[in-house]
């Protein structure tokens, strides 16, 4: 994977800015008047990480506008990482410490009220824009008179960065985001049912993710990217979201987050059950059958869990559900359905005679699958 290769070459040259202190050399030059982005970052409580994404922000040849942070955090430490960015800049950073924590989708909806360019990027404080990101989109922009949406690929790297090239490449191939893809894409609800759209990194018109906005996690439960992207394309115009071949951000596997957590209850129950309803035409059935097979698992699991016993075993029964009935793991999530207690001792007990099925099954096929 060649720009793997082209990745690390840049993150020694960024060990040495850290090391002295300073930011890249930027230069205003760079910009492109008419195509004016606003990097949204919303962060909490992962200073040193909000200090690499920052770094990743700076680095780009076309520099952002603006870069606007909510700061969730119960410290002063990420407050202290932007005022240094602020100094060593001319990209206008705004920063706003939230008195209380207001949640990540109330945090993306502040930010993108207060952007002010006509398009946003938005950027969770963990990961990060690969080196040429905002020159891609922008390129991808030209290219693509008309379209609100454009998307490139992922990395996925572990907790300190380093890229996963297996995993990369198996992630991308399962969300569709190979050359065979690339360009304008036939259906906008099939790209994002087909989560082609990545959960950060993409570039929107400003108009139109203020028209979406992001639901609260009370309404649809943590899964709020995949949300907003199902949403966004019910809300764009046809025709207009473009998928580029290239790398534009990295995705971090990190333990902390909501995506890497094995006791949060993400509640994918309730996305299942609105991507179920959901009227679409019948060019997009499809796309919506892979999406509730991808997530029926982690679904049924979150509604035992959260005492939603017909639900749980309702989608267990359904077509969608693709894991064997007679599986070790169906048995945990029937036995989930009678007392989340005792499948979580059950799940305990297997662990300890095998300790491979540690991680549950269904974190693994939500996460990496098999490629297919």
């Amino acid at each position: 994977m060649e720009e793997a290769s082209e990745t690390t070459k840049f993150d020694h040259r960024l060990l040495e800015y850290e090391k002295r202190g300073t930011l890249p050399p930027t230069n205003r030059n760079h910009n492109v008047p008419d195509f004016l982005v606003s990097i949204c970052i919303p962060t909490c409580d992962r200073p040193r990480m909000l200090d690499a994404a920052l770094i990743s922000c700076f680095r780009q040849p076309l520099l952002p506008a603006e870069i606007l942070i909510g700061d969730d955090s119960q410290d002063r430490k990420s407050a202290a990482i932007v005022n240094g960015f602020a100094q060593q800049t001319n990209v206008d950073i705004k920063y706003w410490k939230h008195s209380e924590r207001i949640g990540q989708a109330a945090n993306l909806n502040w930010l993108i009220d207060n952007a002010n360019s006509q398009y946003l990027i938005f950027l969770h404080d963990d990961d990060r824009l690969c080196a040429g990101a905002l020159k891609i989109l922008y390129e991808a922009w030209l290219r693509y008179p008309g379209a609100q949406c454009f998307y490139g690929k992922q990395y996925l790297t572990d907790y300190i960065g380093n890229i996963l090239p297996d995993r990369t490449e198996g992630w991308n191939h399962r969300y569709f985001r190979t050359r065979e893809f690339a360009g304008i894409q036939r259906s906008n609800l099939s790209a994002a049912l087909s989560q082609q759209i990545p959960n950060n990194g993409f570039l929107i018109e400003n108009e139109l993710a203020r028209k979406t906005r992001y639901r609260s996690e009370t309404e649809i439960g943590h899964a709020i990217d995949a949300d907003f992207g199902i949403r966004l394309a019910l809300a764009a115009g046809p025709h207009t979201f473009v998928y580029v071949d290239s790398f534009v951000s990295e995705y971090r596997l990190n333990p902390d987050s909501i995506s890497q957590s094995t006791t949060l209850n993400r509640r994918e129950d309730v996305l299942y059950e609105y991507i179920e309803k959901l009227k679409i035409p019948a060019d997009d059935e499809q796309a919506r059958i892979g999406f509730l097979e991808r997530i029926a698992a982690a679904a049924a699991l979150d509604a035992a869990r959260a005492g939603r016993r017909r639900s749980a075993i309702r989608i267990i029964f359904s077509t969608y559900y693709k894991e064997t009935l007679l599986s070790r793991w169906t048995l945990y999530r029937l036995l989930c359905v009678v007392s989340p207690a005792i499948g979580e001792r059950v799940k305990h007990l297997l662990t300890q005679i095998n300790p491979d099925l540690r991680s549950d099954r269904e974190r693994q096929w939500r996460r990496f699958g098999n490629g297919s």
